[in-house]
């Protein structure tokens, strides 16, 4: 098998995990990292999509959340994470 079909896999899934993180900021202010990573957990295994589990460790999920911060989708104030004020 070739790298693209996993490389589109991780792809989707990220979008995925960006989109639960948007929705619990939206809906709940803003959460810690250990907050996040729980809520993911139970959103994601919950929703089953073709047997899908969450498996990313808080040192990814925090290396993933830094990419959004850089992407200023999101912004990390006094260790919570937010929806950036547009």
């Amino acid at each position: 098998g070739g790298g693209g079909a996993d490389a589109a896999r991780a792809e989707e899934e990220r979008r995925t995990y960006e989109s639960y993180v948007v929705g619990m900021l939206t809906n709940l202010g803003q959460l810690p990292l250990e907050r996040i990573h729980n809520m993911l957990k139970m959103f994601v295994s919950a929703g089953g999509e073709s047997g899908r589990k969450y498996e990313m460790s808080p040192p990814q999920l925090s290396s993933f959340l830094r990419n959004l911060c850089r992407q200023e989708k999101i912004e990390l104030v006094d260790g919570s994470y937010r929806l950036v004020k547009k």
